[in-house]
């Protein structure tokens, strides 16, 4: 019998499982160093919307058992493609086939300093620690490193959280690059630039994080902040494990595959840990094409260990929504450009679509309109 191992369980990694499990007479072991899948799209509605965490996690040992697979809750340290084999912390696997899903995690670019001292939001455990950090505390300062998709979602919550806990403070994304949202058209930049100034949310381009001394922060251009607390969402990278291997990779360490979401043979990945370059760029980290690329790689397990013509992966792009708490979005989908609360609908409508089981999902709609409510 071939063994399958699938790293990671996240939204990839559990795609790849779905087809996996349709085929009888293979072992399938899926390693992931968290015991839950953590539905990540929402975290900054834990802060600006009152979402439960319940409602955004699920065990990975009961999504496994009906899959037929084997949960192993361990990180993978490296791996040996040659001997077919991962090393973990604590022991090793053998495998005939690999899909790498194991998503990426915040980037702080070797700033320990930041790294012991900044907010992230990787996983559920984060938000809730940022969200009691938060009720805990009276800070005068929000510094939000990171002008992207994140950064934009999570100072909006804070906005909203602070509003409805009749506090207020300095809210200010700091972001390296000459404006925010990277390449995104000029129209959604300028939308989303109007409602962060009616959010009263500051924005310091050009500009960096240095280092965070108790509870002072200190920015480039000889800025500083009292009483303050930062979030860091300017950067992600992939695991160590990949890191390691001497296949061709991008700055953040995501593989380069193929069309058929292949690096070596037998070895795929998908989601974050995957480079998968289309015309004159590459895919861009989504939920929708991370199911697509898990579920393709899956696909193609099977199909080589049949001896069968690989599948090609064919990406369908439904648009991307930037969200924001104050339910001002903005977004393009199926080619068409939204604004205002139209796309925060469909934002929530696909959230709710892609949750993990119906509890959760009826935990999600709860939580949205009591949030809405307040």
């Amino acid at each position: 019998m071939k063994k399958v191992l699938i790293i990671g369980g996240g939204f990839a990694g559990l795609a790849a499982l779905k087809a996996l499990s349709r085929q009888k007479g293979l072992s399938l072991s899926l390693v992931d160093r968290k015991e839950t899948f953590d539905f990540l799209p929402l975290l900054p509605d834990l802060i600006g919307r009152g979402i439960k965490p319940q409602a955004l996690t699920c065990r990975l040992g009961d999504l496994l058992k009906s899959k037929g697979a084997d949960f192993i809750n361990d990180e993978v340290v490296s791996l040996d493609l040659e001997k077919r084999s991962a090393f973990l912390s604590r022991g090793s696997l053998d495998f005939d086939y690999l899909i790498a899903a194991s998503g990426s995690q915040t980037n702080f670019y070797g700033n320990k300093n930041i790294e012991t001292s900044a907010c992230k939001l990787d996983a559920v455990t984060d938000a809730v620690s940022l969200l009691k950090r938060l009720k805990e505390n009276d800070f005068s300062n929000f510094i939000v490193a990171g002008g992207g998709y994140t950064g934009i979602e999570v100072a909006s919550a804070l906005r909203v959280f602070l509003r409805r806990s009749r506090r207020s403070a300095r809210i200010i994304i700091v972001e390296r690059s000459p404006a925010i949202l990277g390449p995104l058209p000029p129209w959604m930049k300028e939308y989303v630039n109007t409602n962060l100034k009616g959010l009263k949310i500051e924005v310091y381009l050009n500009s960096s994080l240095e280092r965070i001394e108790g509870g002072k922060t200190f920015l480039s251009q000889n800025r500083s902040f009292e009483e303050s607390m930062v979030i860091w969402t300017a950067g992600v990278e992939t695991s160590g494990y990949l890191q390691g291997l001497k296949v061709e990779k991008n700055p953040q360490g995501r593989v380069r595959v193929d069309e058929f979401m292949s690096f070596s043979e037998g070895c795929f990945a998908a989601g974050d840990a995957a480079w998968f370059l289309r015309g004159k760029g590459a895919l861009r980290m989504a939920v929708q094409f991370s199911i697509a690329e898990g579920y393709t790689a899956g696909l193609n397990v099977i199909r080589s260990s049949q001896g069968k013509k690989l599948k090609l992966l064919r990406p369908l792009d439904l648009g991307m929504i930037i969200p924001m708490a104050n339910n001002l979005s903005c977004g393009n989908v199926l080619g068409v450009d939204l604004r205002g609360r139209l796309p925060t609908l469909l934002h929530f409508i696909m959230c709710i679509y892609r949750a993990c089981g119906i509890t959760n999902k009826r935990e999600i709609i709860i939580n949205l309109l009591q949030g809405g409510r307040k």
